[in-house]
């Protein structure tokens, strides 16, 4: 049968085509001809995931930011906590734990060549006496003016470092004959004089220097520099010392030294030993000065001069002091009970700047008095010139408080520092120790008779006491008698003895 529908069919017949139609009218479209949503979910879905991808996209590129900004932070943190963990936070320059790790990368690609690396420890002389007289506030800033001081004095690929307190280290590389002069050159800088808050400073310096060699370690090397720098400090001129293996010998002495002193400290170990002051015009005995000495467990007699630096650097000739005037004054209060000595007897005890420095140093000397209920007249104190010289608050207050407690106070070693008149007449002591370099050719030297004598004006104008010291000759003697002074001490009349020969010698005089 032919499609009626088809073109080219050879007779449409219209009846069928009405037919056709008819029925396709009578159809229910509703449930037949039902449309289709699955390309409407589907694009749902689509824009869905595009929406979500868009979104993911947006956050991913927050977070990316984020983590980004993170990361930075964290590795400027990072940054700064290094910084901080390798820099001196008072001057900015490095701190010891960057010196090292410099020290030791040196270390590892040392070459043999003409430029020789060096480590050079400086350490400040007046330091400390600055901090006690201005306060930390001015001693914070005398380090960082010395902390520029010494950038500008070295080249910017050097090390400076401050390695805590009053204590630098300088790392260079350099010609070994340089090493010296730029040392010099170093401490020069450092001895300059300097203005902080209107108070003029010279906190002077002292310079270790050691070359690094393949067979050093880092803390060998510092070892070995901070050892020449203590040298160079303990020395009266010469401030810039290259180290040299003895020095490390005399070290391990001292360190020696330091740890017997501790254990002798409160025994039998250590004794005075008194040496007469004399008067001239009968050559009584008017007083004696309390030497300290030490007899040492397994050396013998040991020098004072070999360990009171030590005692003093280490902060027990505070102890030794008040130690040294508990027997001092015992063994005056048996001499007066005898009868050995008389009301005018004075004991003369040294101490040192260090105790004028402690506010309880003058109830630690009125306690002792009185433990051993002896007047304040029997005693007499004596501390060096120079030590004297800053005549800060402290010192002042100490002083003041022995003069009101009726203690003398001597200059010892005058005419060796830097004596003025002002200085003289505004200290509160009470007499000078004129110092033996001016009187050993007083017999025969005009010149020294006369500079002897102008001393001797000196002190009279400023109305103090006066005792000669370090007389060995009768022609001294004589020419001091006819010069007008009236109390001396020295080998001519007696050396140094332990306290039991002191007292037979009292007994032979009497």
């Amino acid at each position: 049968m032919t499609d009626p529908w088809v073109p080219g069919s050879d007779e449409p017949r219209i009846p069928q085509i009405v037919d056709a139609i008819l029925r396709i009218a009578d159809m229910d479209f509703e449930t037949s001809i039902h449309p289709s949503s699955r390309r409407d979910e589907i694009d749902a879905i689509i824009m869905g995931i595009n929406a979500m991808a868009s979104e993911l996209q947006s956050t991913y590129s927050t977070l990316d930011r984020r983590v980004s900004e993170r990361t930075r932070l964290l590795e400027a943190a990072r940054d700064r906590m290094e910084e901080l963990a390798y820099t001196d936070p008072l001057t900015n320059l490095a701190n010891r734990s960057a010196l090292m790790g410099e020290i030791e990368e040196m270390l590892e690609d040392l070459e043999d060549n003409d430029s020789a690396p060096f480590l050079m420890l400086l350490d400040l002389d007046a330091f400390k006496s600055i901090n006690d007289t201005h306060g930390h506030a001015v001693g914070d800033k005398v380090l960082r003016q010395l902390a520029e001081r010494l950038r500008n004095c070295v080249r910017t690929e050097d090390v400076v470092a401050r390695l805590g307190g009053d204590e630098f280290a300088i790392l260079v590389r350099m010609p070994e004959h340089s090493a010296t002069s730029v040392g010099r050159r170093i401490v020069a800088a450092m001895n300059e004089d300097m203005v902080i808050d209107d108070i003029h400073l010279s906190p002077g310096a002292s310079l270790g220097i050691v070359r690094a060699t393949s067979a050093h370690t880092g803390d060998g090397l510092v070892l070995e520099a901070d050892t020449a720098m203590y040298v160079a400090k303990r020395s009266g001129s010469e401030k810039v010392v290259e180290f040299e293996p003895f020095m490390l010998f005399e070290r391990r002495e001292k360190a020696e030294m330091l740890a017997d002193l501790r254990q002798a400290l409160g025994t039998e170990q250590f004794f005075p030993a008194y040496q007469a002051v004399i008067s001239l015009d009968d050559e009584r005995i008017v007083g004696a000065e309390a030497l300290v000495r030490w007899q040492r467990a397994g050396y013998g007699l040991v020098r004072p001069d070999e360990f009171l630096p030590t005692a003093e650097a280490s902060g027990m000739v505070g102890a030794l002091t008040e130690y040294m005037l508990e027997k001092a004054l015992e063994d005056v209060k048996k001499w007066r009970a005898s009868n050995l000595v008389d009301g005018g007897f004075r004991v003369h005890l040294n101490v040192t700047s260090r105790e004028l420095h402690d506010l309880r140093f003058a109830d630690v000397v009125r306690n002792a008095l009185r433990k051993h209920g002896l007047p304040s007249s029997v005693l007499a104190l004596e501390i060096t010139e120079n030590r004297l010289m800053s005549g800060d608050n402290l010192h002042r207050y100490t002083l003041l408080a022995l003069q009101k407690m009726g203690v003398e106070v001597f200059i010892d070693d005058f005419g060796t520092g830097y004596s003025s008149i002002s200085y003289l007449r505004q200290l509160p002591v009470t007499g000078a120790k004129i110092d033996k370099s001016f009187i050993d050719d007083v017999a025969l030297d005009p010149k020294q008779e006369a500079l002897l004598r102008a001393i001797s004006d000196l002190i009279t104008a400023c109305e103090l006491k006066c005792i000669v010291e370090g007389v060995e000759t009768v022609e001294q003697s004589k020419k001091l008698k006819a010069m007008g002074f009236t109390t001396v001490q020295g080998f001519l009349y007696a050396r140094p003895m332990d306290a039991a020969e002191f007292e037979k010698t009292l007994l032979r005089r009497c």
